[in-house]
């Protein structure tokens, strides 16, 4: 009965983690499937560097793929323990909403590459202060 308990509240978390940002994952998953590329799954590790990033960048004033410290996103995201074999970032400020977040990147050549890349099999996606947006798509190896 105690291992049975304790699978449900795994399957739980899981859902609650699938489910992290089901708007973003609709939308990014909208434009995939229009260009004929399989879904992504909404990513916690990814959405903590992403959200990691976009704080730094807020609390210090600055706006840039390179972190403060000269790391890469592929860094960042090692750093989290997320063995990686494909990353992208996307960043974006001032945006209001998730929607306009979300066009403005799909009509921009390179965000827009990156959201449709069929190397990508996750990410995570994160707003902070500021209107400061960043996006971590990956896949892990």
């Amino acid at each position: 009965m105690n291992k049975l308990w304790l699978f449900f509240i795994f399957l739980a978390g899981m859902a609650v983690s699938a489910a992290a940002n089901p708007d973003a994952t609709k939308t990014l998953n909208d434009l995939r499937a229009l260009k004929g590329v399989a879904a992504v799954a909404y990513s916690t590790k990814l959405e903590a560097v992403a959200k990691a990033h976009a704080l730094d960048m807020a609390k210090h004033g600055y706006f840039a793929h390179e972190g403060r410290n000269g790391s890469s996103v592929g860094d960042r995201v090692k750093k989290q323990r997320y063995k990686w074999c494909f990353v992208a970032e996307n960043l974006a400020k001032g945006q209001r909403d998730l929607n306009q977040v979300m066009q403005g990147w799909a009509q921009s050549p390179g965000h827009h590459s990156n959201m449709i890349n069929h190397n990508a099999k996750e990410f995570g996606i994160f707003e902070g202060p500021d209107r400061i947006w960043a996006m971590v798509l990956a896949a892990p190896c």
